[in-house]
């Protein structure tokens, strides 16, 4: 069974289509706790939406071209 992609999940895509960002950003940004941004990131990463790479001390996460493509579907 494949993720739910809930609105805080589609939230997050969004954003990381416009611009890769760490997830205290992502968090900041749209009003959520660190650990729950987290979660989140965790679930898409695992799913295949997103990958992260790191940079310094920090993650920082960038849509995959499944995480582009389902983004781009939502915009139609």
């Amino acid at each position: 069974m494949g993720l739910t992609l809930t609105d805080a999940k589609r939230n997050i895509l969004s954003l990381l289509y416009e611009d890769p960002s760490h997830g205290y950003a992502l968090a900041k940004e749209l009003g959520v706790q660190g650990s729950t941004m987290y979660e989140h990131l965790e679930q898409l990463e695992e799913a295949g939406y997103v990958e992260s790479h790191e940079d310094g001390r920090r993650h920082v996460y960038e849509l995959t071209r499944k995480g582009e493509l389902t983004v781009e579907a939502e915009q139609v």
